[in-house]
């Protein structure tokens, strides 16, 4: 029977698989110009405190956003798990 810490290593692989493979697609290229052109226009019309200011909020927005995504992904796995009980697919 794995571990805890096996099971949360296995389910961020296939997180950072899941990620990987978005990072491919073209609505995240198409995302990414977005952030790029954000990150350009904050360094042309914001002083040094205020980009600071942003930088640190952009970095905090991430890592809550990281964590959320982690959770909604670990979630989605347990509410898989309950279906294919419910539909008798696992005992």
């Amino acid at each position: 029977m794995p571990t805890i810490d096996e099971f949360d290593l296995f389910i961020e692989q296939l997180l950072e698989n899941a990620v990987r493979e978005f990072k491919s697609t073209e609505q995240y290229k198409l995302l990414q110009e977005k952030l790029d052109k954000m990150d350009s226009d904050c360094d042309t019309m914001l002083t040094e405190d205020e980009k600071t200011f942003a930088v640190e909020c952009f970095a905090l927005l991430l890592q809550v956003h990281g964590q959320e995504e982690l959770h909604v992904y670990r979630r989605g796995l347990q509410d898989g798990v309950k279906i294919l009980k419910w539909l008798g697919a696992l005992a």
